[in-house]
């Protein structure tokens, strides 16, 4: 059995399908075929046991059963010559009483080598059955013989030979079982022709998938839109999984270059200041100013890094559940923490929050959210300006509008404004300590939540507005 399931189990699909095809047809074929036969069987039956009758209603009359016991008188008898002939064409009968003692047989029976055993029924009602008698196939009937007063008195057996019907039932067979072969067959070939014919694209997917590198993934499958189907289903999904995969690897080759480029920036800097003060003995005053250059762009290292670690664990599959949060606290919270540094700086935080907001998130995230974009806002709006946040529900949503009158951006910034490691072209921003990757980190954290961030401005000097919208967690109705 093993043997037999491991070698179906190397059969290619398109021979599977077709074995299973052919298996399904032969199963069906082979009842309806059984059906069919033992219905016709019945029915040849059915029709020899009314042959039957009407030899015995034919013998009737010649049955005397007004005297003490049944007398038989064939003289007079149309068809004497059947209860004379043989196997072939021959008619055997036999007459017994109510007891079931034998008063007549038939002169055919004289030429029987081997006798006839039967037995009278139980019941008084006509019985029929068929046995084997001298080889060959016979059906015998048990017809009840009642008196002029409707009172059983003995019984009428007849018995025919069936072997001429029964030879039809054999071709019968035989054609039925041909019939079944040659199907299946045809089944089978035809079945292989079809599948063969149906997974053509997926040689045709097989070789494009082979032929996809790491280094090639600009390639794409071929799909045929005239005919739609699974395999064409099946080859779009391989063409979009190839499309996210080719920007995952784009993404990670960019933001591979981009570290290492802004990390070396800050790294050759640190060597160069280093190597100087290696060079000579220096005053106690270069040495607190280079310590405090290279501590500066440790600084600056550390918050890179932290906000690359921040990304990789945003990203990354394995991370716990979120839970119900409460942003509106949260959304307070940090505005708190800002507000002595935007005092200081005199520019003014107006807040609208809607109390009570929930949210599915996970609470750090959504303080780096609200963090960063605050940030920004205060280091880029300049002394005696403004910042206005709003938290609201708005279509089932948690909306926060921050909009502040610092420097802006134009319509070409605005295209990268979430890339990571992209900071304007604008000398205030590129004068600004940053690493780019903030605004990076906010867009991965609300579409982690299944959220949208949009960035506004009229241009550079104009303010701009943020706009991050969170699904809100249902209520429960009581």
């Amino acid at each position: 059995m093993s043997k037999l399931t491991g070698f179906f189990d190397r059969l290619s699909i398109s021979k599977k399908l077709a074995f299973w095809y052919g298996l399904s047809l032969f199963v069906m074929l082979s009842l309806f075929g059984y059906f069919l036969y033992e219905t016709f069987h019945n029915s040849i039956h059915h029709n020899y046991d009314r042959h039957l009758r009407f030899e015995a209603e034919q013998l009737l009359p010649h049955i005397d059963t007004d005297g003490d016991t049944l007398a038989i008188d064939l003289s007079g008898y149309s068809r004497n010559a059947a209860l004379k002939s043989g196997v072939e064409y021959g008619t055997y009968v036999r007459l017994y009483n109510q007891e079931g003692q034998l008063i007549y047989k038939s002169p055919n029976f004289t030429d029987v080598n081997r006798p006839l055993k039967t037995e009278p029924p139980d019941a008084v009602e006509e019985y029929s059955f068929s046995n084997q008698w001298q080889d060959l196939p016979a059906r015998t009937l048990f017809y009840p013989i009642r008196d002029s007063n409707k009172e059983f008195c003995g019984w009428l057996e007849i018995t025919g030979f069936e072997w001429m019907l029964h030879e039809e039932l054999s071709r019968f067979r035989q054609y039925l079982a041909v019939l079944i072969a040659i199907s299946v067959a045809f089944s089978i070939l035809g079945g292989y022709w079809l599948s063969r014919k149906a997974l053509t694209p997926v040689a045709s997917i097989n070789e494009a998938a082979k032929s996809i590198t790491a280094t090639d993934l600009d390639k794409r499958i071929p799909v045929n839109y005239q005919v739609r189907d699974e395999l064409t289903d099946l080859a779009e999904t391989f063409n979009i999984m190839l499309n996210r995969l080719q920007k995952g690897f784009e993404r990670e080759k960019r933001f591979t270059s981009d570290a290492a480029h802004e990390l070396m920036t800050p790294l050759s800097s640190l060597q160069s200041d280093a190597e100087i003060m290696l060079r000579k003995p220096r005053s106690k005053e270069e040495y607190r100013e280079t310590i405090q250059r290279m501590l500066t762009e440790t600084r600056r290292m550390s918050e890179m890094v932290h906000l690359l670690l921040q990304l990789s664990r945003v990203e990354s599959v394995h991370r716990s559940q979120p839970e119900t949060i409460n942003i509106s606290r949260i959304t307070e919270a940090v505005v708190s923490k800002h507000q002595e540094y935007a005092e200081g700086k005199n520019v003014k935080i107006q807040t609208q929050i809607d109390p009570d907001l929930q949210v599915r998130a996970h609470v750090a995230y959504i303080e780096e959210v609200v963090n960063n974009l605050l940030e920004n806002a205060l280091k880029y709006t300049p002394n005696g300006g403004s910042i206005d946040l709003q938290l609201q529900r708005s279509s089932g949503k948690a909306v926060l509008h921050l909009t502040d009158t610092g420097i802006g951006f134009d319509q070409e910034t605005k295209k990268h404004l979430f890339e990571r490691f992209y900071r304007a072209n604008n000398q205030d921003v590129q004068e600004s300590s940053g690493s780019g990757l903030g605004l990076s980190l906010v867009k991965a954290i609300v579409e982690l939540y299944d959220g949208k961030i949009r960035a506004y401005s009229n241009g550079q000097g104009e303010g701009s507005t943020f706009v991050v919208e969170l699904p809100l967690v249902k209520e429960k109705r009581t």
